[in-house]
């Protein structure tokens, strides 16, 4: 019995470690040259996926996002969103730190190539929404 219970707490903690440390791999393209092994301070890229960041923040294909880059080893390095473009035309701050990293290898990226970033996973995608119907409105 002892070696059961301890066997269902351990699959438990498990489930429980691996759910935190997964990550979201993202989709973006670049807006301008860069080089891995040399990046920019600042990066501009475009969402080419849906990313929740957390509860605050979404970032909606077809955003620019500006991020500050910390260089890594191996050409690889950190991004850092700290304001995206929204549809409307508004550049909006990012107040939080969301750091990003670089998956891929070394190399010259182009305009418009897409590559791809690692975000942390903040929380679940499925947040609940209250949508007002018309009779709430109208009390």
């Amino acid at each position: 019995m002892k070696k059961l219970l301890s066997a269902v707490i351990g699959l438990i903690l498990t489930f429980t470690l691996t759910g935190i440390s997964q990550a979201k791999t993202v989709q973006v393209s670049a807006l301008e040259d860069f080089n891995t092994a040399n990046p920019p301070q600042i990066l501009h890229v475009q969402m080419n996926a849906n990313t929740r960041l957390d509860y605050d923040v979404m970032l909606f294909q077809g955003y620019q996002v500006a991020g500050r880059i910390s260089p890594a080893q191996n050409g690889s390095f950190a991004f850092v969103p700290v304001a995206y473009v929204n549809f409307q035309e508004e550049q909006i701050p990012i107040k939080k730190e969301f750091a990003a990293y670089y998956k891929g290898g070394n190399g010259i990226i182009r305009q418009n190539q897409p590559f791809l970033l690692v975000f942390p996973e903040n929380g679940p995608d499925t947040f609940q929404y209250y949508v007002p119907s018309s009779s709430d409105i109208n009390r």
